[in-house]
């Protein structure tokens, strides 16, 4: 039995480029306007190093069995999210716009519906018969396609 896995995750850049701000920020604060109260850069830091953490630790696992879509989108879920083929009314894969559609990346509800989406602007549509939409990001869609033609 063919099964197609994808595992995403966030790139180091932008958690990494928050940090350099804040103390970029922070140290022209303290030494060219001299502002001293130094609980306002402890708060800024830990803040943004826990924004930096969240966003890092961002993973958007897929799993697409026999009849089965699995998904996880961790911080947010801790166990797998299931759907069959038999509740989805239509699927296919497509390009999306992330801002437009969505108002950008990761667990979003936007006028297109819920996505999931880490990165890049391809993902996976999936339409229930009870109207729920949902769009799962991925990052090899012609190798998901390819695989969705099986079924």
């Amino acid at each position: 039995m063919a099964v197609y896995k994808e595992d995403q995750h966030a790139d180091t850049l932008w958690p990494l480029l928050i940090l350099a701000i804040t103390l970029v920020g922070n140290w022209v604060l303290y030494f060219y306007f001299r502002y001293e109260d130094l609980m306002f850069f402890y708060v800024s830091f830990v803040s943004s190093s826990i924004l930096s953490a969240f966003i890092g630790l961002q993973r958007l696992s897929i799993k697409i069995e026999k009849n089965i879509i699995h998904y996880k989108m961790r911080p947010f879920h801790l166990n797998w999210q299931t759907a069959t083929f038999a509740e989805m009314e239509k699927w296919e894969v497509r390009t999306f716009s992330p801002i437009k559609e969505y108002g950008g990346w990761g667990k979003r509800h936007g006028k297109s519906g819920a996505a999931l989406t880490i990165k890049g602007n391809q993902g996976l549509q999936l339409i229930f018969k009870n109207g729920h939409k949902l769009l799962i990001g991925t990052q090899n869609s012609e190798t998901l396609k390819a695989f969705l033609k099986q079924k």
